[in-house]
């Protein structure tokens, strides 16, 4: 077999039908990187027989799969990864172009969503295919580049080898970049000090496994759920420090605009500054700011901690 590099590779998800049960892919979508691996806790016959090396061999343990997959914040895959995340999606618009709403939930399990996936990885010429996929956690960020990347981490059942699917590639598919960006703290006031962000949702997954005739994950359980907004501020008077001291509450929304119809805005309604780090004075040609954290707690008005909207041209079903 001839050695592959990660050029020739691609990625494609499906949703499934069945939980655990793999469908070919129907969806694909460029990556910068993703490391899913096979878990096993392979039992080691370490027992005491006139040995001291594990030479009885190995028993079968609880098996699952995990991993991340890096990307550009891509508006036609998003609503795919949110419909498989802890959350119901409400989808609403005529015609070619679609919204999608999340609203967060509290169920404990991936036996609970409305839709898992199939996530199919060709590496070096081979198939895999991944089954009974959620995603737990999700992280969405923009460094120096201007452009937003999103990090998928999933957690799923099981993994085996697939046919080779013949890949198909959205044609108007584009990267946000740097002058698409809307930062109001709060909501409906633009500031426009942030340098850089990081905006992340945990929900804790823990593959869960049961005494049956199969020992891969039976199903992925969530857990406390944690939502918090970093960036990086000009530090230009103490008004958002006297906040942090304060306990202050905020709203906080953050857009990335292509046009109208390709649109992704996260929004947390109720935010508190959990660290402010700075100002401080580190170097004479260096600029004061503060790295600011905004911890997301539940908000009684939308009965939400975070909300995600995304405006695209996929249609979900």
């Amino acid at each position: 077999m001839a050695v592959g590099i990660g050029a020739g590779g691609f990625m494609g998800l499906a949703f499934e039908t069945t939980y655990g049960t793999y469908a070919a892919p129907t969806k694909y979508f460029p990556i910068k990187s993703e490391d899913f691996k096979f878990m096993q806790d392979t039992y080691w016959r370490r027992v005491i027989r006139a040995n001291v090396v594990t030479w009885l061999g190995a028993a079968d343990g609880f098996s699952h799969v995990e991993g991340d997959i890096e990307m550009e914040l891509m508006e036609d895959a998003l609503p795919y990864f949110l419909h498989a995340s802890r959350n119901t999606v409400a989808k609403s618009g005529a015609g070619a172009d679609k919204t999608y709403v999340t609203t967060p939930t509290a169920i404990a399990s991936s036996s609970s969503l409305p839709k898992t996936l199939s996530i199919t990885i060709v590496r070096a010429g081979v198939t895999f295919g991944y089954v009974g996929c959620v995603v737990g956690k999700m992280s969405f960020s923009a460094d120096d580049t201007g452009v937003p990347m999103m990090t998928m981490t999933v957690m799923g059942s099981d993994e085996a080898s697939q046919s080779l699917p013949t890949p198909t590639w959205l044609a108007t598919s584009t990267a946000f970049g740097a002058g698409m960006y809307s930062i109001e703290i709060p909501t409906a006031t633009q500031v426009f000090d942030c340098n850089g962000f990081t905006f992340e949702v945990d929900d804790t997954p823990e593959p869960q496994f049961r005494l049956n005739d199969s020992r891969k994950a039976r199903f992925i359980k969530f857990g406390e759920r944690s939502t918090t907004l970093q960036t990086t501020r000009d530090f230009d008077g103490r008004a958002e420090y006297d906040l942090f001291k304060a306990l202050t509450a905020t709203s906080v929304t953050l857009s990335c605009t292509k046009s109208a119809t390709n649109k992704v805005t996260f929004k947390m309604p109720n935010a508190i500054r959990e660290t402010y780090d700075g100002p401080s004075l580190t170097g004479q040609g260096d600029l004061i700011t503060a790295d600011v954290t905004f911890n997301g707690v539940f908000d009684l008005v939308t009965s939400k901690d975070y909300e995600i909207t995304v405006i695209c041209q996929e249609d979900i079903t």
